[in-house]
């Protein structure tokens, strides 16, 4: 069984396109990893195959896609409680 990545409270953890295409000149077609501060935590309601249950860290914008793409059902979404010292490191 491997071993999950714990959810990064510090950056999002989706991956997005990287805006390149084959139509584009110079740079690889891909994907990076978003920077945003999360906001939400999405846990899996069901374990996979392995039997984990994963959970990642999303930010706004990146909620909305993964709700778009896997729906409402696939995960529990919680809210990512901030202080005021989780934003003042943000701005630094």
């Amino acid at each position: 069984m491997s071993s999950l990545i714990p959810p990064d409270m510090n950056r999002c953890q989706a991956e997005k396109p990287n805006g390149h295409t084959f139509m584009t000149l110079g740079g690889r077609p891909g994907r990076e990893r978003c920077t945003d501060l999360p906001a939400w935590l999405a846990t899996e309601k069901e374990p996979a195959p392995d039997g984990q249950i994963g959970s990642m860290s999303l930010c706004d914008d990146c909620r909305a896609v993964f709700l778009k793409q896997v729906g409402p059902e696939y995960a529990v979404l919680s809210r990512i409680e901030r202080t005021e010292h989780d934003s003042a490191r943000k701005e630094a």
